[in-house]
């Protein structure tokens, strides 16, 4: 009895370790150059195609919608979000109307980063510090839009959760609630995001299979 109590509890270890992270492992290739990638960091498209989002969410490239935001400025960078309808509604204003739902896969921040900068920037709140020391220093602030995104910031410093994923590039750390991959290649960082509903799992699931098509195409 003792025995097979023992192995019982081994297994049971083996198989709560390997849900801990269950993300599918991500090699970076020997070939992969970080330089292009980060020369490319205003040319998405070239990084992340549609074909990819379409291959990873499994949904017909003329169903995805292009959408790049450029109001995001960290370093003059702009983001690119690839979006699609579920086929599903979802209600909005307290259940008086119904809206289509939307899945979506987005790309940004690219920048050289080294692995110690990547683990404080993305493994602790530092880097969310940074983005308003950063906000104060632009040339035309607005003091009263500032206050109110330092605020916000603040607010969800609060809430923010990081798990480290070792088995993903370089260094890789998910980040709750915004469902965002941040990855280290080499040198070069980069963040996916992925909106699967309220699909945590599948959101982590499928950012990886990005990060996977992306540096492995």
């Amino acid at each position: 009895m003792k025995n097979l109590l023992t192995l019982l509890f081994a297994v049971a270890s083996v198989l709560f370790a390997s849900c801990g992270g269950n993300t599918e492992s991500v090699r970076v290739p020997d070939d992969f150059n970080a330089e292009a990638m980060i020369s490319q960091k205003n040319s998405l498209q070239k990084i992340l195609t549609k074909e990819m989002v379409s291959s990873v969410a499994n949904v017909p490239v003329d169903k995805i919608d292009e959408h790049i935001e450029n109001n995001i400025n960290q370093q003059g960078q702009y983001t690119i979000l690839y979006s699609w309808a579920t086929g599903n509604k979802k209600k909005v204003g307290g259940g008086k109307h119904e809206i289509d739902d939307y899945n979506s896969f987005s790309i940004g921040f690219i920048k050289k980063m080294t692995l110690s900068e990547f683990e404080q920037y993305y493994g602790t709140n530092d880097g969310l510090q940074m983005q308003v020391n950063d906000m104060a220093k632009q040339e035309h602030f607005n003091k009263e839009t500032g206050t109110a995104e330092a605020e916000y910031i603040a607010d969800y410093a609060g809430r923010r959760k990081t798990e480290k994923l070792s088995n993903i590039a370089t260094m890789a750390f998910w980040e709750t609630p915004m469902n965002a991959l941040h990855v280290l290649a080499k040198d070069a960082a980069f963040t996916i995001t992925a909106n699967f509903g309220d699909d945590e799992a599948l959101a982590k699931k499928k950012s990886a299979e990005l990060v996977n098509a992306i540096l492995n195409p």
